[in-house]
């Protein structure tokens, strides 16, 4: 697979190899018009910078031309590399939503609340989670626009999967930087398959469901054509990929009830799920059939994190079982 892949519009995917694995988190360098310098949408992990600063290179860019580092939520797959990114791109304001903006300023809980969630031995494959100056910070909320020159980005909250996800909409190309909104997108299984692989990503403890379900109904009702996944790369048309995870959502919402009451909720939640998108699958497409490449990168990348979505609806679950109780 390409690590960096030229997009319409002037817009480039960057593949930031996750932990040294191909295709499971993306990075995007967007060109403004004129002067007006560039903008890059998402940092990955520290241990993603390097491959940041080669593709920066490969490009043509300049660390000065990039004036605008856009986080769709400060997750450490997400957000985790920006204090050793920033300083790199010394003239970038960095876009994040307020309630984010602490937890770069002082990663401490950040780090605390990931090493919960991943393990000490994933945290450490991430790499080290620096703070970033505050004064290097713009909060941005619903309706805010970042100008690159004639070319306008728009930030949509887009709450659910965590309490301060947003989204950055490109007028010019009608697409919508997703960040986890709308799911985890595998491209080579959806091509091999003939039809759009795709999962919703629920983790715990932030995880929302009727949040997530009210920004995927404005997703689908909206002006967007294209994704641009995070995890992983651009997709179309929108509306349908939209109305997909949609769907498995309210699904995978309605399995989660029929483990709420039982012993070890989250481990057989968890396994009802993978269950769920092997499915989806079929039985032809299996780990032990296809071996190693990008189709087995994107089926672990289905799988494996399903217990930690599984986690996430079920205290999403009890939280409103306790709160209509």
């Amino acid at each position: 697979m390409e690590r960096i892949i030229e997009l319409k519009s002037d817009i480039w995917q960057v593949d930031l190899e996750e932990r040294g694995i191909p295709g499971l988190t993306a990075g995007y360098f967007l060109k403004g018009e004129g002067s007006s310098g560039w903008m890059l949408i998402e940092t990955g992990p520290a241990s993603s910078a390097e491959r940041l600063f080669d593709a920066a290179i490969s490009i043509g860019i300049s660390p000065r031309q990039v004036k605008h580092i856009g986080l769709t939520h400060i997750h450490v797959d997400h957000a985790g590399g920006l204090g050793v990114v920033s300083p790199y791109f010394k003239n970038a304001q960095i876009c994040v939503h307020p309630v984010g903006k602490r937890h770069l300023v002082e990663p401490t809980r950040l780090i605390e609340g990931s090493k919960a969630v991943y393990g000490e031995k994933k945290m450490q494959e991430y790499g080290k989670v620096l703070p970033v100056p505050e004064d290097r910070i713009r909060t941005v909320m619903e309706g805010n626009i970042i100008s690159l020159g004639g070319r306008v980005i728009e930030v949509w909250e887009t709450p659910g999967h965590a309490r301060h996800h947003i989204c950055f909409y490109d007028h010019q190309t009608k697409g919508l930087f997703s960040g986890d909104v709308a799911g985890v997108y595998a491209p080579h299984l959806s091509k091999l398959l003939n039809h759009p692989v795709i999962r919703p990503a629920t983790p715990g403890p932030d995880f929302k469901g009727e949040l997530m379900l009210q920004n995927l109904y404005r997703l689908a009702r909206s002006e967007v054509q294209n994704l641009y996944f995070t995890h992983f790369g651009a997709a179309s048309p929108a509306k349908l990929l939209i109305e997909l995870v949609t769907g498995q959502l309210l699904i995978h919402m309605q399995i989660a009830k029929d483990y709420l009451e039982e012993e070890d909720a989250v481990n057989k939640l968890g396994r009802a799920l993978q269950d769920e998108i092997k499915k989806g699958l079929g039985s032809s497409i299996t780990e032990k059939k296809i071996g190693e490449g990008m189709v087995s990168n994107e089926i672990k990348l289905l799988l494996d994190p399903l217990f930690d979505s599984a986690d996430g609806l079920i205290i999403d679950l009890k939280k409103s079982v306790n709160n209509h109780g």
